[in-house]
């Protein structure tokens, strides 16, 4: 081709462009809303030429690529339909206002609002409301995920983490409305070192309260450190299979069915409490079935350990040459085979599951005043370190764990109630 055809056809393009780009700007009217829509999904969604799409809809539109504006993702908890995509948007749209909507659309599987000139309690305020209508009319839930202010140049970054922040909804199924601020998915790795091993020996023995209580703490830490559904799922299966190898051989098949129920919850809550219902039927399999009838002896025993659990000189011969006036050893040995445990091994526990109880009661008794309570008198060094051998974790960390799971409780029932 010659070099005066090659410049010709340049010059085509160009007035190709140029036309296209006036009929644009002269008729933006009749297609404002196709083209408002399309323009900016593009730019969001990085199809074709986004930069160029975002130009034009600028053009269009006058529109300053630093306009304050706010992106709203509404997503339902549930799959759904267009259907049901449809009735959101809706809604949406109806409660936001007309004239506060730059756009509104369906973007995969979720409705995308981005809107100008609404405080962030307005905006709070309306979405709960959509919230309340969408599941009073449509009987389904949505989470609804709001940004900042940002200048709409920006809307594409914003709109993966408003994506990103829909992943909440999997630990807080109460929690309707939520600003990108408030929450954050952790992607990054988290590194747990859960008692698979504790909980897999109380299951063993059949020992349901200690399941139960087990449980709880490695749920409480879990969602304490909230990472990606993914990875938690993960360690929801690892701790399913350490339980379901405590049953019988013949029913183990059955329980690994249970795999697929964890592998696909919808929900944090969904997952933990069918864990915890398989665990505990596994462990009442597991009591043995001869019921222990104390003697009289052992039964004198047990209450005087609870009447002075909080007692340091609570030992097997302090009971026994004090108080029940009988051999030590006879003692020792009846107590260890109608309980099944050593004495001291009893005691331990029981000191241990009080000084949770205290901890986990929102006292405000420091550390060492705990020992004291839990028979350990001035030597509170000792008393953390059984206390982390017997939990996993140290006092401290216990206690900052459970006011950090009862926080977060009372934010999701605060928020609840407010929602109304």
């Amino acid at each position: 081709m010659r070099q005066e055809e090659v410049f010709s056809h340049d010059l085509c393009d160009n007035e190709v462009n140029e036309s296209f780009e006036k009929m644009v700007l002269r008729d933006a009217k009749l297609v404002k809303p196709i083209l408002k829509e399309r323009f900016l999904k593009d730019y969001i969604l990085g199809i074709g030429d986004a930069d160029e799409a975002f130009k034009m809809y600028c053009s269009a539109f006058s529109m300053d690529r630093r306009t304050p504006v706010r992106m709203i993702v509404l997503k339902p908890t549930r799959p759904s339909s267009y259907d049901d995509l449809f009735y959101i948007k809706n809604a949406a749209e109806g409660y936001v206002g007309e004239e506060r909507i730059i756009l509104s659309t369906s973007m995969q599987d979720c409705i995308l609002m981005i809107i100008h000139r609404t405080s962030g309690k307005e905006i709070d305020e309306l979405l709960h409301h959509v919230a309340y209508v969408v599941q009073e009319c449509y009987e389904f839930d949505i989470l609804s995920v709001y940004s900042q202010q940002v200048p709409i140049q920006d809307v594409p970054e914003v709109f993966k983490r408003l994506r990103s922040c829909t992943e909440y909804s999997f630990y807080s199924e109460c929690t309707k409305v939520i600003c990108e601020t408030m929450i954050k998915i952790n992607a990054d790795s988290v590194t747990l070192t859960p008692q698979y091993t504790g909980i897999e020996k109380a299951v063993s023995s059949g020992n349901e309260q200690k399941t139960v209580v087990l449980l709880e703490e490695f749920f409480s830490e879990l969602e304490r450190c909230m990472p990606t559904p993914a990875v938690a799922k993960t360690y929801c299966l690892e701790l399913y299979v350490c339980i379901i190898r405590c049953c019988e051989a013949e029913k183990i098949d059955v329980h690994m069915k249970g795999i697929v129920s964890i592998q696909e919850g919808r929900s944090f809550s969904e997952i933990k409490e069918f864990i915890n219902s398989k665990a505990v039927e596994i462990a009442r399999a597991n009591t043995p079935k001869t019921i222990n009838i104390y003697s009289s002896l052992i039964k004198d025993t047990i209450r005087i350990i609870d009447e002075n659990i909080g007692n340091e000189k609570l030992s097997l011969r302090w009971i026994a040459s004090t108080i029940l006036y009988t051999n030590v050893d006879y003692l020792g040995k009846i107590f260890k085979k109608e309980t099944g445990m050593n004495f001291s091994h009893y005691v331990m526990e029981k000191r241990m599951e009080l000084a949770k109880e205290l901890i986990m009661g929102g006292k405000k008794d420091r550390i060492y005043e705990v020992a004291e309570k839990v028979g350990y008198g001035s030597n509170s060094q000792y008393f953390s370190q059984v206390f982390k051998k017997y939990t996993g974790i140290s006092p401290l960390e216990y206690k900052e764990i459970t006011r950090l799971s009862s926080k977060k409780r009372y934010n999701e029932g605060s928020k609840k109630a407010n929602a109304f």
